[in-house]
């Protein structure tokens, strides 16, 4: 009767590590993408004056939201 339990556990371990797609890779790299250019949006926003610095820091947020978003909405 131990030799089932035993043959399951082997066949689990058998498995390995997953290995991810090419599609979690591309969607990797756009998290990374949208992570750089909010960063970069609110350091030039810094710089900036008036509407221009509006409209710097919501595309920032934008960007920010973005990667919220992909990185959440399947966890």
């Amino acid at each position: 009767m131990t030799t089932q339990p035993e043959a399951q556990s082997q066949s689990d371990d058998a498995k390995g590590p997953t290995r991810t797609t090419n599609g979690e890779t591309v969607v990797g790299f756009a998290v990374l993408g949208c992570l750089a250019a909010g960063t970069v949006g609110i350091c030039k926003a810094i710089l900036m004056d008036g509407i221009g610095a509006a409209f710097c820091l919501f595309a920032s947020v934008a960007a920010f939201g973005a990667v919220c978003y992909i990185y959440y909405r399947e966890r």
